[in-house]
């Protein structure tokens, strides 16, 4: 689900070697580009558990402490605040200097942001309840009786373009696994790591059964277009993470190996 682009595996020396090397790098760029301290006026994201959380008060999710330890390594000292997911993005194309995440790249949204660096791949699959067959191709889903997923997502457009007419949209993640638990849907399709925290929210019991990826979307961190910050800087910090083992072990503390 998440890759790593194969550092491979690193012993502590070299991992200290790593980072003091990259940080230098960093510093560079820095130099050239001006203190991303100034650059960055405020940073913003909504609740996507389990990649940002806000119900938690010490894990807050898997990309927020990612953001976060590259925001130390800019020496950027902003908290990340929380919003509903429309009140960031307004806030994002509005103010210069706003940093906002996770976001999904598109066409459509190519020349609206600047784009910093890609924090991350996650896959969409169909989910059936623990016990079912495998959902794997698209017109398997076909011959279901009912899929769901979230309204206004591309889960959602991806499902339209797809030709189903046997879809059923849900306000959240949480309602859209509430419905599988009670068998009001055969299968859900989402990101993945938003099924399997959301099952066990609701009560799920046992382990979900997900089908062949069906898609493979990358989130970001992007900025106002109209940011001076540095896009190198940000992929920098984020190969200091990888190096050092830090992006590792946050995949393992939340449980998204």
């Amino acid at each position: 689900m998440f890759e790593m682009k194969d550092l491979g595996r690193v012993t502590s020396p070299i991992r200290t070697v790593a980072r003091v090397a990259a940080a230098g790098a960093l510093l560079l760029g820095l130099l050239g580009a001006g203190p991303a301290s100034a650059q960055v006026t405020r940073v913003v994201t909504a609740n996507f558990a389990p990649l940002t959380d806000n119900a938690s008060p010490d894990k807050k999710g898997l990309l927020h402490d990612l953001v976060r330890e590259m925001m130390k390594l800019q020496n950027v000292d902003k908290p990340i605040e929380f919003m509903a997911w429309p009140d960031a993005v307004a806030e994002a194309d509005a103010k210069p200097g706003t940093m906002f995440f996770p976001v999904t790249r598109s066409k459509e949204r190519e020349d609206k942001y600047l784009w910093l660096t890609k924090i991350f791949d996650m896959d969409r699959s169909f989910a059936g309840r623990p016990g079912s067959a495998p959902i794997n191709t698209v017109d398997d889903a076909k011959r279901l009786k009912a899929v769901g997923t979230t309204v206004n997502s591309a889960s959602l457009n991806f499902l339209k373009q797809k030709g189903l007419t046997n879809i059923v949209e849900f306000p959240s993640s949480r309602e859209l696994m509430q419905a599988l638990l009670d068998g009001k849907i055969d299968v859900s399709y989402q990101p993945n790591p938003f099924c399997k925290t959301d099952w066990k929210v609701v009560g799920g019991q046992g382990s979900l059964v997900f089908g062949e990826p069906q898609e493979r979307s990358a989130a970001y961190l992007a900025a106002n277009k109209a940011s001076t910050l540095n896009p190198a800087d940000w992929q920098e910090a984020l190969k200091v993470l990888e190096q050092d083992g830090s992006f590792e072990r946050l995949v393992k503390l939340y449980g998204m190996e």
